[in-house]
C-alpha cells in the first residue's frame, strides 16, 4: 500500500525500527487492528499470536516493495503500521511501468514465500491431538500440522492473494495499471482512470458487502468450489465488517487523489 502524507499537529506515529535505512513506524490506529484481532478469535493467546505474526508479515511485505522500489530509483520515506495494514510511503515511484509492476508483486510474492515457509515448518514440527477412543477405551491420536505455524501460513497466504485483488491502489491494481500501458498500450492517465474505476467498483462491492455483515448475512462459498478457492472466495467476497469498510473507503479516497497527481504529474509537470 502507498500514500501520501498529511501535516496533522498531534504525533500518531512512532519509530520503531529501521531496515535498510528505511524508518519502521507504528500509527497509534495499530492498536485498533490488534484489539480487532482480539475480538475477533476470543482467545487472548491466540489473538496475541496472530497479532504478531500479522504485523511481521505486513512490514516483511511492505519492505519487499521498498527494497524493489529503491532498486529502481525510487524513494521510500518510511514503512507504517495502521489500522488498514500497512503502508511504505513511497515518495519517488520507479519511472517504468515494467519496473512499477515488479514493484507490486514483490510484496504478495514475499507474502507467499512466507506462507510456503510457515507451511512447511508446520507439516515438519507436527503435533499429536486427539480425536477420539478405540473400543478399548484408549485414547486415539494422529499427527497433525502445528496449529501456529498453520495459522501464520493461512495469515500469510490471505495477504497475499487479498493485495493482488486488481483494486488500485493496492497491488493487484498497481499490476493491472501497468499491464494496461506496457500491453494496451495506454498513457499513465488513461491506464490510472481505468485502474480506479476498477478499484471503486471492488470498494462499493466490499462497502455492500460489510453493510451485509452488519445485518449478519455472509456470501458464503458455492459448494462446487474446492477448499484453496473457497478460501480464496472468502478472503474477497465473505470477509465484510469495520475493517473491510475501512479499506473500501481508502481505496476510493486514494485512488481518486493518486489519479489527480498523475494528471497533474501529466499536463503541468506535477503538483503547484
Amino acid at each position: 500500500m502507498y500514500d501520501l502524507v498529511y501535516w496533522w499537529p498531534m504525533q500518531t506515529s512512532w519509530t520503531l525500527f529501521t531496515l535498510f535505512g528505511i524508518p519502521v513506524r507504528a500509527n497509534l490506529s495499530v492498536g485498533l487492528l490488534v484489539l480487532y484481532l482480539f475480538a475477533s478469535v476470543g482467545d487472548v493467546v491466540l489473538g496475541l499470536f496472530l497479532a504478531v505474526a500479522l504485523l511481521v508479515s505486513i512490514v516483511l511485505h511492505e519492505l519487499a516493495h521498498s527494497v524493489v522500489a529503491m532498486a529502481f530509483g525510487g524513494r521510500v520515506r518510511d514503512i507504517t503500521l495502521q489500522l488498514m495494514g500497512g503502508c511504505a510511503a513511497i515518495t519517488r515511484m520507479p519511472p517504468k511501468p515494467w519496473q512499477e509492476c515488479l514493484m507490486a508483486v514483490a510484496g504478495p510474492v514475499c507474502s507467499l514465500l512466507l506462507a510456503g515457509i510457515a507451511w512447511l515448518l508446520a507439516v515438519t514440527l507436527t503435533t499429536e491431538q486427539a480425536i477420539g477412543y478405540d473400543i478399548l477405551g484408549r485414547v486415539v491420536t494422529v499427527m497433525q500440522p502445528n496449529v501456529w505455524l498453520a495459522v501464520a501460513a493461512l495469515l500469510n497466504l490471505g495477504l497475499a492473494c487479498f493485495n493482488l485483488v486488481p483494486a488500485f491502489p493496492m497491488d493487484g491494481g498497481r499490476v493491472l495499471r501497468s499491464l494496461l500501458q506496457t500491453a494496451g498500450g495506454m498513457t499513465k492517465v488513461r491506464a490510472t482512470e481505468i485502474a480506479v474505476a476498477v478499484g471503486r467498483g471492488f470498494a462499493v462491492l466490499w462497502a455492500f458487502m460489510s453493510v451485509l455483515a452488519f445485518l449478519g448475512i455472509r456470501l458464503p462459498a458455492p459448494e462446487a468450489l474446492p477448499g484453496a478457492a473457497a478460501y480464496l472466495w472468502n478472503i474477497v467476497f465473505g470477509s465484510g465488517g469495520l475493517l473491510l469498510l475501512c479499506i473500501a473507503y481508502m481505496i476510493w479516497v486514494s485512488g481518486k487523489r493518486e489519479l489527480d497527481f498523475v494528471r497533474a504529474e501529466t499536463y503541468y509537470g506535477g503538483w503547484r
